[in-house]
């Protein structure tokens, strides 16, 4: 189960850290969420955002290669793909395509997590 764990979390780190790639590449912003950024502070905000998902993407590859930090790591990770799947769901509005794929990819990935987290937990039991 340890194996399992570590690949899910790797995994789940690089699908966060992903969106940190914007930073260096604003121009893929629209591309990557289907979205047209028509102002300096929209893009700005979205590049800060990727700063963000490189720190928790980071963190999450960094506890599942050094088995550190772990618990902090899928914490922060569930916390943030849950959050965004929720805003998605609780918006109630109609999102582009890209934005839709986005959340599709936080569910999978937070179920995963999740799953191979309390079955880690339980194999220490």
């Amino acid at each position: 189960m340890e194996v399992v764990f570590r690949i899910v979390l790797f995994l789940a780190g690089v699908i966060n850290f992903a969106p940190a790639l914007i930073v260096f590449f604003p121009k893929t912003i629209a591309q990557s969420y289907g979205i047209q950024l028509t102002e300096a502070n929209l893009e700005l905000l979205m590049r800060h955002r990727g700063i963000l998902f490189g720190l928790v993407g980071g963190l999450m590859i960094y506890a599942a290669i050094f088995k550190k930090y772990e618990n902090l790591a899928v914490f922060l990770g569930t916390i943030s793909m849950g959050a965004f799947i929720m805003l998605y769901i609780l918006s109630n509005t109609s999102f582009s395509p890209g934005l839709t794929k986005v959340m599709r990819i936080d569910v999978v990935a937070f179920s995963l997590l999740l799953v191979a987290y309390v079955l880690h937990q339980l194999s220490f039991k």
